[in-house]
C-alpha cells in the first residue's frame, strides 16, 4: 500500500468537473422549466390576442370596442410572443440548454472556489493523505508529468 498526499487541485479540472455535474443535475429541472416556458408563451399569446378585441361597458351607450394592445403599445410584444409560439420545439430546446448551461456555469464557479479554498488549506496543512493499492496485487506505476 502506498500513501500519497493531494497538495493541489487544478482549477481547470475542478471547473470542468463542476460544469458537467451541475449541467447533468439541472437536466430534470431544465425539462420542467422549458415546458413551463412553452405553456407561459402560449398563454401570453392568447391573452394578448384577446386584449385586441376587448370592450368597455359604457352603460347606456353599450359596449365600446377597444384594442388594449394598441392602446398600451404592446404590438411589438404581441408580435414577438406570436413568433416564439410558432417555434415550440426550438424554444423548448433553447430554454432547456440555457438552464443546463447556467447551472453548469454556477457549479463550475462554485467548484473552482472550493478547489481554491482546498489549495490554500492544503498549502498550510500538507493536504489529504490517500492510500493507493493495486487491485490485482501488481506493481503500482507512477509517472511524473513533464512540465
Amino acid at each position: 500500500m502506498t500513501t500519497f498526499r493531494i497538495r493541489h487541485i487544478g482549477l481547470g479540472s475542478a471547473a470542468k468537473f463542476g460544469f458537467v455535474t451541475g449541467a447533468v443535475a439541472a437536466a430534470p429541472v431544465g425539462i420542467i422549466v422549458a415546458f413551463l416556458f412553452r405553456v407561459l408563451i402560449s398563454w401570453l399569446r392568447h391573452m394578448l390576442e384577446g386584449w385586441q378585441h376587448s370592450a368597455i361597458d359604457a352603460g347606456l351607450l353599450g359596449k365600446i370596442p377597444v384594442d388594449m394592445v394598441r392602446l398600451l403599445n404592446l404590438s411589438n410584444a404581441l408580435a414577438t410572443v406570436q413568433k416564439l409560439d410558432q417555434l415550440p420545439v426550438i424554444m423548448v430546446a433553447l430554454v432547456f440548454i440555457a438552464v443546463m448551461a447556467i447551472a453548469g456555469l454556477i457549479a463550475a464557479v462554485g467548484t473552482s472556489l472550493q478547489a481554491m479554498f482546498y489549495n490554500s488549506i492544503a498549502a498550510i496543512s500538507g493536504g489529504l493523505e490517500v492510500e493507493l493499492e493495486s487491485e490485482d496485487g501488481g506493481v503500482l506505476v507512477l509517472r511524473r508529468k513533464k512540465t
